[in-house]
């Protein structure tokens, strides 16, 4: 059984802090689901940071999220409850593909 659409947030000014806890609450996370007879599928679990351009930049090279010692994909932008997020809170994305969308008549 999977456990599906799951989010866990952090906020921190400091770096360290922040990968402490993206390596820390996954893991416990999955020794949860683990302890209920659940499974994480690593295959779609992705991780985002959200702030500012310039602030982004300063934390890319050194954000690494692993669970059980196996790296997740970091984005960009996801969707969630049907809008999709960019790691800079703009709507660009989320209007762009809904301009698709709505250009191919899909919903």
């Amino acid at each position: 059984m999977f456990a599906d659409d799951t989010s866990v947030t952090y906020a921190s000014d400091n770096m360290h802090e922040i990968n402490y806890n993206l390596n820390e609450d996954p893991a416990n996370v999955s020794e949860w689901l683990s302890a209920n007879k659940l499974t994480l599928n690593q295959t779609k679990t992705e991780f985002m940071l959200i702030g500012s351009r310039q602030r982004i930049d300063t934390f890319q090279s050194t954000s690494l999220l692993a669970i059980n010692n196996v790296p997740d994909k970091q984005v960009s932008h996801t969707k969630s409850l049907g809008i999709h997020i960019d790691e800079n809170l703009s709507c660009n994305v989320h209007i762009e593909k809904l301009s698709k969308n709505v250009a191919s008549g899909t919903e």
